[in-house]
């Protein structure tokens, strides 16, 4: 039997795999990535894992004999090879035995050691690798565009392709390195913190700060409190006590220091909205409050937390849209340099 299927988290795709051996088929081959090969078994009891083996542009030693000690180690627990893909993504398979040989690497070192190999290839290797494709690509347009000077048409016809072209690698880098960050993050689990990254996370997106606040709310509710936020996931742990949210902006803030009088210290060498200086004040105001910081939202909001009361808090901010962009000095540059290249290049092909 064949099926296509596409997955951006390694960690589900072995969920998956494991699920089809329950279901009574077994992992022979994958080819392109995307297209399983499973043959018919009796439902069993499998776990599967999956380990890169790959030269690097500068390979050490390590490198080299990484494969070779990894096969010495994982056989001697029953795991046995069944296919690798064209990405050299090798998959392992053994029978579920509900002990610690069920972890492909059992220990912390070694599983950020596998990370890291995918962070390096999903935020180094392949982002270099674009980058110098669209170099030769610069070059190959900037000759063809001296060379066709006299015809008009086709010159135009080039510089569209070659936008197009220019963009689409730099969606491809960005979704590549987005990638590599979410692969790192999961390839540092075990199997445990798995399901419970499974059980306690939870993927949402809010435009409005009630939306949000309303969520947290609700799950506190269902004994739940709320535990950090990364890369788009709320973390929820298992809590008895209800808790108040509330939510902190930037905006937020300003607004109240304008009401009494002050304004927000912010450091005119801040390009690039790094500084901690609105983050800081917005901590200390909060612990006036007993108030405790527990997540931040991108660069946009503070979560902020306390047992459950019925005392309103005086800063409480309104229904602002929370996933708004930011951008620093440095970045509102760039753009504004984009958008005069941009016009440049639409009146050219005007005239």
């Amino acid at each position: 039997m064949k099926k296509i299927k596409f997955f951006i988290s390694l960690l589900k795709e072995r969920d998956w795999l494991e699920e089809m051996a329950a279901q009574g088929w077994l992992l022979t081959n994958i080819e392109g990535g995307i297209v399983y090969h499973f043959e018919k078994s009796e439902p069993c009891e499998k776990v599967f894992e999956i380990e890169r083996f790959a030269i690097t542009r500068h390979p050490d030693v390590a490198t080299l004999t990484a494969k070779e000690r990894a096969f010495d180690i994982i056989s001697q627990f029953g795991w046995e090879e069944v296919t690798h893909d064209e990405d050299m993504n090798y998959y392992f398979m053994k029978d579920k035995a509900g002990d610690e040989t069920d972890e492909f690497y059992d220990d912390e070192e070694s599983r950020s050691e596998r990370a890291e190999r995918y962070r390096k290839h999903f935020l180094i290797e392949q982002p270099r690798d674009i980058i110098g494709f669209e170099f030769f690509v610069s070059l190959l347009y900037v000759f063809l565009i001296f060379a066709l000077r006299n015809n008009d048409l086709v010159r135009d016809f080039l510089m569209w392709i070659y936008l197009i072209v220019t963009a689409l690698e730099i969606a491809i880098i960005y979704g590549i390195m987005n990638w590599g960050e979410k692969l790192c993050m999961e390839l540092g689990m075990s199997r445990k913190e798995w399901e419970l990254h499974k059980k306690y996370n939870e993927k949402r997106r809010f435009k409005k700060v009630q939306q949000l606040r309303s969520f947290l709310q609700e799950k506190s509710e269902f004994g739940l409190s709320l535990k950090g936020y990364e890369n788009g996931y709320y973390t929820f742990e298992e809590d008895s006590e209800r808790y108040n949210y509330f939510i902190d902006t930037k905006g937020n803030l300003k607004k109240r220091l304008k009401e009494k009088g002050d304004k927000l210290n912010e450091d005119k060498k801040d390009w690039l909205i790094q500084s901690l200086n609105w983050y800081e004040s917005s901590i200390a105001h909060a612990k006036e409050f007993d108030l405790k910081p527990v997540a931040v939202i991108g660069k946009s909001a503070i979560v902020y937390k306390r047992p459950y009361s019925d005392k309103a808090l005086p800063w409480e901010n309104g229904n602002e849209n929370l996933n708004f962009i930011v951008t620093g000095k440095g970045t509102t540059i760039f753009l504004i340099c984009c958008f005069i290249i941009g016009i440049i290049i639409g009146i050219s092909i005007l005239k």
